[in-house]
């Protein structure tokens, strides 16, 4: 029997029978090993990998030539860049996303509201960063259960026809009856082109459907008579919150949780929408050290704040202090859509309040059980049952 080759890692200096070779044709132990994920290329500890996109490893070459330095959060990532013209830096698209505004006077990103901001926009857009007084509405004058305060606020993402801005701000003029009522008020949005986000006061969902004409009012305008864009907006979506005083306990949210993500076809094909970036179904998989590979997990849904806290781009967000926040919906000014989505949010929350560990073994989380609850309920969720009917019965097509 022929003696093993033994080689010298050139990295830790340790005779090894490991048959690796860098680039440069050296030796190196499996220890000292590291390969480029992208293009496959063989270095050692010593070089200088780095870590793109929060977990691929790659060769600096790659990363000099195919992903971007984010200067606000110090990473590496392959999306796009955007340059912030007071932070003198490029920020990738997920911190642009939280916190940078675009300037239509000078077609620039801000992080700070920019001075040639057009004054009659600035009336009636508010910055990024406002956050009014909240005034809740609620049609049970004595609220004395968690399903009582079950509060829900929207943002709804529109943009004007053709980045027209004058039809924006007329728009938006006539969108800030809203703020008179207390029921919305108006914000700019990064992500946006040429519009703005409508964002709700918290409302009970029967106080949404039945007791907020004037919203629906402003919304029908808008799509009527202003002919804003959401449904076919591409930058456009529409985000339901939910107050966490709603829910009866941990557990509680736990079992919306998992409702929500065993069914990601049912939920995307009720939102119009299916989002690898800003809606992730997959955000509940995680490494698991002990059996080496990735595992459902919702314990880092559950915690807001750590090393191993959740994604804010998941279909549903649980990093807000008061609310959990539903990602998945496409945006639209269709009153009878919005009115089905509060529908999904709000039967997803009530049916899942009593649930039993029992009835979940025995499948209660199914889709077809979570839809006989729906149907049982025709008076509350009629909005909701007729959307489903015409996707799952009627035509398949879905426009607004």
């Amino acid at each position: 029997m022929e003696d093993e080759e033994v080689f010298t890692c050139v990295s830790c200096n340790q005779e090894t029978s490991d048959d690796y070779k860098t680039e440069c044709d050296d030796s190196v132990c499996s220890d000292c090993l590291r390969t480029c994920e992208r293009c496959d290329v063989i270095g050692t500890i010593d070089d200088d990998f780095r870590v793109v996109d929060d977990n691929a490893i790659w060769c600096e070459s790659c990363c000099n030539y195919n992903a971007h330095w984010c200067d606000n959060c110090e990473e590496w990532h392959t999306g796009d860049i955007y340059y912030a013209e007071d932070r003198n830096g490029t920020w990738c698209d997920r911190c642009w996303m939280d916190a940078l505004t675009y300037c239509e006077g000078c077609s620039e990103y801000y992080y700070d509201p920019c001075g040639c901001m057009d004054e009659e926009d600035e009336r009636f857009i508010h910055d990024y960063s406002y956050t009014p007084d909240l005034e809740f509405h609620n049609s049970n004058e004595n609220p004395t259960t968690p399903a009582d305060v079950l509060y829900l606020g929207m943002e709804i993402e529109i943009e004007s026809p053709n980045q027209e801005y004058d039809t924006r701000n007329n728009a938006a003029e006539y969108a800030y009856n809203l703020e008179d009522h207390g029921l919305a008020y108006l914000k700019s949005d990064g992500s946006l082109e040429c519009g703005f986000e409508i964002v709700t006061h918290p409302m009970t969902h029967d106080y949404f459907k039945n007791h907020a004409p004037e919203f629906w009012e402003v919304i029908d305008g808008l799509r009527n008579n202003f002919r804003m864009k959401a449904w076919s907006a591409r930058t456009a979506g529409l985000h339901i919150h939910l107050s966490r005083a709603g829910f009866n306990n941990g557990a509680h949210i736990h079992r919306f949780l998992q409702l929500v993500y065993a069914n990601p076809d049912f939920y995307s094909k009720m939102a119009g929408r299916s989002s690898d970036r800003w809606a992730k179904f997959d955000d509940i998989q995680r490494y698991d050290n002990a059996s080496d590979k990735y595992v459902k997990t919702f314990k880092h849904k559950l915690a807001r704040y750590g090393d191993n806290h959740s994604d804010r781009y998941s279909a549903v967000n649980t990093l807000n202090r008061n609310t959990l926040e539903m990602r998945i919906f496409r945006s639209t000014l269709n009153a009878d859509t919005i009115k089905s989505a509060l529908d999904l949010a709000h039967a997803s929350v009530e049916y899942t309040r009593t649930l039993t560990v029992s009835q979940i073994v025995n499948g209660a989380l199914e889709r077809m059980n979570f839809i006989q609850y729906i149907h049982d309920n025709k008076d509350t969720y009629a909005h909701l049952i007729s959307r489903m009917d015409r996707l799952f019965i009627g035509s398949s097509s879905d426009t607004e």
